[in-house]
């Protein structure tokens, strides 16, 4: 059974992460959407693509680990946060960037899930990985269990955790290691329609907390494609 989108839910996005593959879709995807009215994203530098939409303002951060001491009066009004910060795929597994992943992964995530809190954000939405568990003995799976533990108890009305396997991030974006697992950009979820899901768990779930696996991520792709069809026809 398909998920009835909420034609009535007005968009006030909060979003981290936009300068990267995934990030960069989901401004597409938020700036296209008639439910998307404004957008603030946040950044260690600004989104040269998509500089001078009308729905999108950018706040530079140098420094996003400082993150939890955004000034509130900003961000009033907002409420559906997008959390799309990660280490990419080539540095996860290194050891010498452990501490960076730590920082990253977990560090900037948590801040930015208090912070849209406080900010007033209802749903939060956020990705992390397959098999993510605070328990596991492998630093990349407890690190993002860990994050998730941490959003869940931050009290959203929802909190959407998209647990994608590997990801396709298009040519020009991907690292060797990328290449290799994704045999040169043939398989894995394609950033682009990643975006489209995120957004549409967000027009949809009515939980309040609930994990997508890649199962459920692909079938939240399809009925948003769907949705975004049908719309067409309408008009």
């Amino acid at each position: 059974m398909k998920s009835a989108f909420n034609s009535e839910k007005t968009i006030h996005a909060l979003v981290i992460g936009h300068t990267g593959a995934t990030g960069q879709a989901l401004l597409d995807t938020l700036i296209a959407s008639p439910q998307c009215e404004s957008i603030i994203a946040i950044g260690r530098r600004e989104s040269a693509r998509h500089k001078g939409s009308p729905k999108l303002k950018q706040y530079i951060l140098p420094n996003m680990l400082e993150i939890g001491s955004f000034n509130l009066e900003l961000l009033k009004g907002t409420n559906t946060a997008f959390c799309t910060i990660g280490t990419t795929f080539n540095d996860v597994f290194k050891k010498s960037k452990a501490k960076e992943y730590q920082s990253v992964d977990f560090g900037i995530a948590t801040s930015f899930a208090k912070l849209a809190k406080a900010a007033g954000s209802e749903f939060f939405g956020i990705i992390t990985g397959d098999k993510s568990d605070s328990k596991s003995k492998h630093r990349m799976t407890r690190v993002k269990g860990e994050t998730e533990d941490f959003v869940i108890a931050q009290g959203f009305e929802r909190v959407a955790i998209l647990r994608p396997g590997l990801l396709n991030r298009g040519k020009g974006r991907r690292g060797w290691l990328e290449q290799i697992f994704t045999v040169n950009g043939l398989f894995g979820i394609k950033v682009a329609d990643l975006s489209k899901g995120m957004y549409g768990i967000a027009l949809t779930q009515t939980e309040s907390v609930k994990r997508y696996e890649t199962v459920d991520i692909k079938r939240a792709i399809e009925d948003y494609k769907t949705n975004e069809i049908s719309n067409q026809k309408i008009k």
